[in-house]
């Protein structure tokens, strides 16, 4: 993501834009050299003098058919055809088409040629050219791939949805429009998948919106409608993709919401609103812009040198060849991270003597990126994100792009995976997740890093990005160095339980709003009803809950309550007077019980070495009838009495029957609190031993289900070990298939007989290199008709004899020459037999029989030459 900074625009910036309003816009084709007919469809379609420059560029140059092009141009009005030449600018209303052997891109909007060096079919052509054409012209890059191209053009497409620019694909004759575009094709990840004929129309219309769009870029009270709808958008997204956007970053989402409303032309949000949900095309739209996939090879290049240097090797200690070496990527986007790990990985594993089988789980929602990931092709400028030596051993350079070896891409394993709905991996060895955090409010981002901690072994390692961190969370993870993000997995908590599906708020704040006040805390309307319950009593007291913690202090309680040594509680009945636990708990429980205020008299207790008496009122409170009860507990003083040991004289000031009565009055009143405190044991116990009873019970339901449990994991252990040796068999019938694959083809490329294996409509299905002699074929051109393929025979008694074959299972020969009659073959076709003798299609073989074919002639010419001799002499 790119932002623009805040400050006066300068006047020579203010020029520049102006001369960029008034450059064309390019819009690059890339199409297949034998598909002239959609290239014609696409052009045809175009406008008289389009304000956009169009710039052709063929995957094979060399066998375009350029005259055919040519004369259907020539038949449109206002349109012309011209040659690149280095260091033009493209103007408007022109086509373009490059010489053959010369790989074409764009430089400061001019055009940059240089000399291939590659064979033809191996140079990317066309994201060569789409790749810089989206670098330069950013958001007025166009780039349109018509069918045929194979996987070139896929790393251009993704390259101009990086940069803000519009791709289209071409929608096949034999393809639904809502049909799901999966594979290593551009059309994966296009904006617009469409009809040749169509695509004109919608390049039309994005030109013209390029030139309104920035009147409301800036538009504050647009932006503020946008930010006050975006729980409504988040929840259409929701039930039409089935992916949360709640936790996405509010300013983030905003402006991916307010860029589709300028594509649109959408004035208002509540029309954009009422367009997703009545447009489902336009749902995946937002979806896909709202997925960022920015990145690079070994981004942030000291985290991964001590990844290299302390990470790594460690995590390799202990393990065989037996063993698995498993890694979870998240937000792999188009494979940069992944692919740089699995160097990583296998530059290590070289170093050893025992080698574990490495697999990387790469994930991401978005599947467009995922289909890039997997043709594994990327740009020239990743030659600066590592050493030559990376560079050369793990790259084929395919033009100005390089390809990803064999070897790294059947180390990963990319598939589509949503961190907040779907179950992790697990059993981890490493989980790398960086720069997918900072798009997630900080809510989210607290409920899915235990996740990780879940997912990793014992020991196993966390890669976060640069501007991500597990502070929050410094009992489950702690860096490797005091300022890396490379976080080592803790077992203090044990193995912590994750949470998923995880579930968001569905609410989003306006930016422009304040922060709404925080809720007044339960304890301020207790407190509340509390004071207007004891005004009239203005004693110490205290507020628990049901569960006997205080949750508010109030008035001089320290004759009443102290801390206890040990461990800090709130808990009431450790803090109180020991004197006065028994009763205090006693009237709690029977507070509790009946519902109302229960008050205890004449507490005796130890306050200073004497003895005091204090009243206990408890009392049931609640700020609201839903609301948790809680409890008011009022200490009130009673009178301070005389030392235990003294006894006063009998008078008539102290009457000793009076003595008596309180005396006895005591031991009433202690009489009934035991009888209390007896009852509540008994019920405990009742109920101890018939929860006893319980557990007994469910120990026995426990312990059959952990036999059934132990049944269940013998089977699946057997059956573990029958799929394992199902996977043996298939591993060594693999092995044997590829040698004798690899034995094929090297026979057939050594008997140098140019071969072509057709299937029943004449689709091409396999071919030997000697064919291309004979036709302009590469390997994308596995699947298409023979009729659509340009070649350098004669072909139309060819096809006569391939029918007759189909139809007769007999086998013709025929001698073919080429069009400029030097070279001589014998064609043989024969009908090509399954191993259950089922006939799937017809074989044929071209002989160069050229010398033979001139040592007859000159044959028969001496022979023609001694027959008139003879003839003379005689």
């Amino acid at each position: 993501m790119t932002g623009s900074g805040g400050g006066q625009e300068s006047p020579g910036a203010a020029a520049e834009g102006a001369s960029l309003a008034h450059r064309p816009v390019l819009v690059g084709v890339g199409a297949s050299s034998a598909s002239v007919d959609a290239v014609e469809r696409f052009v045809s379609a175009m406008p008289p003098s389009p304000d956009w420059a169009t710039i052709l560029v063929p995957s094979h140059r060399e066998a375009f058919d350029e005259a055919r092009f040519r004369a259907a141009v020539d038949e449109l009005a206002g349109l012309r055809i011209e040659r690149v030449e280095e260091g033009a600018a493209p103007a408007a209303g022109t086509i373009y088409l490059c010489d053959p052997d010369l790989i074409l891109t764009i430089k400061e909007g001019r055009f940059n040629t240089r000399q291939a060096e590659e064979a033809p079919g191996h140079r990317g052509t066309i994201d060569s050219f789409l790749v810089s054409l989206a670098e330069d012209q950013d958001e007025r890059a166009i780039g349109v791939v018509l069918q045929g191209t194979g996987g070139d053009g896929t790393l251009g497409v993704a390259t101009l949805k990086e940069h803000g620019g519009l791709a289209i694909a071409e929608l096949g004759p034999d393809e639904r429009p809502d049909g799901a575009v999966t594979g290593m094709l551009p059309a994966a990840l296009a904006d617009f998948v469409l009809p040749a004929e169509q695509i004109p129309e919608r390049i039309a219309a994005h030109v013209r919106q390029l030139t309104t769009r920035k009147e409301a870029e800036h538009s504050r009270k647009e932006a503020e409608q946008v930010s006050a709808a975006l729980g409504r958008i988040a929840s259409i997204l929701r039930n039409k993709t089935g992916h949360d956007f709640h936790g996405y970053k509010s300013g983030t989402f905003m402006r991916r919401v307010r860029r589709r409303m300028h594509v649109l032309g959408t004035a208002t949000v509540d029309g954009y609103i009422e367009l997703l949900r009545r447009e489902g095309e336009e749902v995946q739209n937002l979806f896909n812009d709202l997925l960022i996939g920015v990145t690079k090879f070994f981004r942030d290049k000291a985290e991964f040198d001590l990844l290299e240097t302390r990470v790594v090797p460690g995590l390799f200690d202990n393990k065989t060849a037996a063993d698995q070496f498993r890694v979870w990527v998240l937000g792999c986007a188009t494979g940069e991270e992944a692919y740089s790990l699995a160097i990583l990985l296998r530059e290590h594993l070289a170093k050893r003597d025992e080698a574990p089988k490495i697999q990387i789980f790469a994930t991401d929602i978005d599947v467009r990126a995922l289909a890039a990931a997997r043709a594994g092709r990327y740009a020239s400028s990743i030659a600066a994100d590592m050493t030559p030596e990376r560079l050369a051993r793990w790259f084929v350079k395919e033009g100005d792009t390089y390809c990803v070896v064999k070897e790294l891409r059947e180390m990963c394993i990319f598939s589509s995976h949503n961190v907040t709905k779907d179950a992790p991996f697990s059993r981890l060895d490493l989980v790398s997740c960086r720069n997918l955090l900072i798009y997630l409010d900080s809510a989210l981002q607290s409920r899915v890093i235990p996740l990780f901690h879940f997912a990793l072994r014992p020991g196993g390692f966390l890669f976060l990005g640069n501007s991500e961190n597990v502070t929050r969370h410094g009992k489950l993870f702690e860096p490797v160095e005091r300022r890396s993000r490379i976080f080592r997995r803790l077992e203090g908590g044990g193995r912590t339980t994750p949470e998923f599906p995880i579930t968001v708020s569905g609410a989003y704040r306006p930016s422009n709003v304040p922060p709404a006040p925080r809720a007044a805390r339960p304890e301020g309307l207790l407190e509340r009803r509390a004071e207007r319950i004891v005004e009239r009593f203005a004693p110490a007291y205290v507020i628990v809950n049901a569960q006997f913690e205080i949750v508010h202090f109030s008035g001089p309680v320290g004759p009443f309550l102290g801390p206890m040594s040990g461990t800090a509680t709130l808990d009431l009945l450790k803090l109180v007077h020991r004197d006065l636990r028994a009763d205090l708990r006693a009237a709690i429980r029977h507070c509790a019980q009946q519902d109302g205020p229960v008050e205890v008299d004449g507490v005796h207790f130890q306050l200073e070495g004497r003895d005091a008496l204090v009243q206990l009122f408890v009392s049931p409170v609640q700020d609201r009838p839903d609301a948790p009860r809680h409890f008011v507990v009022v200490f009130k003083d009673g009178v301070v009495r005389p030392p235990s040991g003294y006894v006063p004289l009998s008078g008539p000031g102290t009457p000793r029957d009076e003595r008596i009565e309180r005396l006895e009055a005591d031991l009433a009143a202690k009489s009934e609190r035991l009888q209390a405190t007896i009852e509540e044991l008994e019920s405990t116990n009742e109920e101890l031993t018939s929860s006893n009873e319980e557990y007994q019970s469910l120990n026995e339901e426990l312990q059959s289900a952990n036999e059934e449990l132990e049944t269940s994991k013998e089977e699946l252990q057997s059956i573990n070990e029958e799929l394992n040796t199902v996977n043996s068999e298939l591993a060594h019938r693999v092995q044997e298939l590829t040698t004798k694959t690899s034995d094929l083809k090297n026979f057939l490329e050594s008997t140098q007989i140019a071969t072509l294996f057709l299937d029943n409509e004449l689709r091409v299905t396999n071919f030997t290199p000697s064919v291309k002699e004979l036709f302009h074929l590469i390997e994308t051109d596995i699947g298409r008709p023979l009729t659509d393929i340009r070649s350098r025979i004669a072909v139309d008694d060819l096809f006569h004899d391939i029918g007759k074959v189909l139809r007769t299972l007999s086998t013709v020969e025929r001698t073919v020459k080429d069009d400029a009659g030097d070279a001589s073959y014998i064609a043989r076709v024969l009908p090509y037999r399954s191993v259950d003798n089922f006939i799937a299609g017809v074989v044929v073989t071209f002989t160069n029989v050229t010398l033979l074919t001139r040592a007859e002639a000159a044959l028969r010419r001496s022979e023609a030459r001694f027959r008139a001799i003879f003839d003379s002499a005689a």
